[in-house]
């Protein structure tokens, strides 16, 4: 009994939880409770005129968007888990290789090859008279599905190669063949993977604001630009910010009903792969090949093409200096979420009652609301902080409030690979450490994290390269004359100086490929075991 007294007070209570999650959760409870707080002057012509278009095509895109990449994703997953054909081996990791690549960066790259005064337009244009054009709204939904559909092609390739067997065997002996058995078995048993895939494929396409902003598509995101910096109306543009939030629930709420009431294939023997010989085997390797020539070489190969006309004349100091800028705010942001969600992590391994383990999921959803709602979220508490406080500096525009911007929008990456490897720990080892007189935090620290070292590193580097990778909330929260790689890679493309966008762009995919090897690699591991 006298164990218990000492030791049960030391738990983490619903108090302390509360107070790390909310900083986390502010953001979007103030975008949330806009309508009672910011004044909106311009809502009514927001309402009427901006709002009917850019609803419409953004729900058009996304519809465009996921529809490709389920298709492609879908596909590729199965051709590679259930045959054998020449280069299998090589396009089962390099199909995920578009993940490496922003949508912003192959969008305005296709721009260049594919656009009105295209490259590659202009050669079709010579010698046959018809002018190609992919800047359109089909356009873009082809480049965002040529990109994103490594989001589908990960989790259904996992379910296809593993939990798939007995089943296809037993379709199989039921006279089921071919085309049959992958849409009457495979998909049915794989359609919650691939829901989930599916979504954020759409979190991906609802973020993006480079690519439809270059592109001249009419999204709520470009909405939420507008309405702040045209219109000068920051009421506006948390109004819309809402309704983003509320379609971003309405998606989360289609995907956990997609999945209600569905078995999904679970682990077993793995899928004995048949052999495609003759025609056959080459035409899958030209199916798998063709989407990965799109989806990551072609605009790859653009990019080198394009840094290396451009090196004689390339502004070598803007650039280091942008990526100097680069590293630190990934590397600072990157310390700080990480560090962020162990204490939110801390609080859920060895604290009290259900509000606590909540609270912690709550504080994960920053990822699933796009990059522009974070960032008016957060610029509109920093004002309300600067104007009670009266502090001789102000907080919007500083590096600090881009670094906690990035940790509220990037936290569920942190959290959620550090959570599952401590839900895998036994608590057992928790409970004999505190009988040996152990506080919880040192507990924490000696017993949980350890082991979770080589997770924790991946975590920061995940984090990091979104970071890196992040656009639209860099563009609103960045300080004053500060440029990072990716907002260089846009203002060199707002102006049409697409070749002196090439060499951030480049470093911004180079940097991309290491966590997506190594992301392919761990879903590689998962699917042996």
């Amino acid at each position: 009994m006298a164990t218990r007294h000492r030791l049960g007070p030391r738990f983490i209570g619903p108090g302390a939880a509360v107070l790390l999650a909310l900083p986390v959760l502010a953001p979007v409870l103030v975008v949330l409770t806009a309508p009672w707080h910011a004044e909106a002057k311009e809502w009514d012509h927001v309402w009427r005129t901006v709002l009917p278009a850019h609803t419409a095509e953004t729900l058009l895109l996304l519809v465009g968007t996921v529809g490709l990449a389920t298709a492609l994703g879908t596909g590729c997953a199965w051709l590679v888990a259930a045959f054998d054909f020449p280069g299998r081996r090589l396009f089962r990791w390099a199909l995920v290789l578009p993940l490496a690549v922003p949508t912003y960066i192959s969008a305005i790259t296709y721009a260049a090859l594919l656009g009105p005064t295209g490259s590659i337009s202009l050669r079709v244009h010579g010698a046959t008279g018809w002018r190609p054009d992919i800047v359109d709204l089909p356009g873009l939904c082809a480049v965002l599905g040529l990109v994103l559909y490594p989001y589908i092609y990960l989790p259904a390739r996992a379910v296809f190669t593993g939990g798939l067997r007995d089943a296809l065997d037993a379709a199989r002996l039921l006279g089921a063949h071919g085309m049959r058995r992958f849409g009457a078995v495979a998909v049915p048993l794989a359609r919650p993977a691939i829901a989930g895939g599916a979504l954020l494929v759409a979190m991906e396409t609802l973020n993006d604001y480079g690519a439809v902003k270059y592109y001249g598509i009419r999204t709520l995101t470009t909405a939420i630009f507008q309405s702040w910096g045209g219109l000068y109306d920051l009421g506006s543009a948390l109004r819309i910010g809402g309704l983003l939030v509320g379609l971003v629930a309405l998606l989360l709420m289609l995907e956990r009903r997609s999945r209600r009431h569905r078995r999904q294939a679970t682990d077993g023997p793995a899928l004995r792969r048949t052999p495609l010989r003759g025609t056959r085997g080459w035409v899958a390797a030209a199916a798998c090949g063709l989407v990965l020539g799109l989806g990551f070489v072609l605009p790859a190969a653009k990019l080198l093409v394009d840094a290396w006309s451009v090196l004689p004349r390339w502004e070598a100091a803007t650039d280091l200096m942008a990526l100097g800028h680069t590293v630190g705010v990934a590397t600072g942001a990157a310390v700080a979420t990480l560090l962020l969600a162990l204490l939110l992590l801390f609080a859920w391994r060895h604290g009290r009652g259900p509000w606590v383990r909540a609270l912690v999921q709550a504080s994960g959803l920053g990822y699933a609301i796009p990059g522009a709602v974070i960032a008016v979220g957060v610029m509109t508490a920093a004002g309300v902080i600067d104007r009670a406080l009266g502090l001789p500096f102000t907080l919007i525009g500083s590096i600090g409030v881009l670094a906690y911007a990035f940790a509220v929008r990037f936290l569920a990456v942190a959290l959620q690979p550090v959570q599952g490897g401590l839900a895998r720990q036994s608590t057992a080892q928790d409970e004999a450490a505190r009988l040996l007189g152990a506080s919880p935090l040192r507990t924490f620290l000696r017993i949980n994290l350890p082991p979770l070292r080589p997770v924790l590193w991946a975590a920061l580097v995940l984090v990091a390269i979104d970071v890196i990778k992040e656009l639209p909330l860099t563009l609103i929260l960045r300080p004053f004359d500060f440029d990072t790689l990716s907002t260089r890679v846009f203002e060199q493309a707002r102006i049409e100086a697409l070749e002196a966008a090439a060499p951030p762009a480049l470093l911004i995919v180079l940097c991309g490929l290491v966590p997506v090897l190594v992301v392919d690699r761990l879903a590689e591991r998962r699917t042996q075991r």
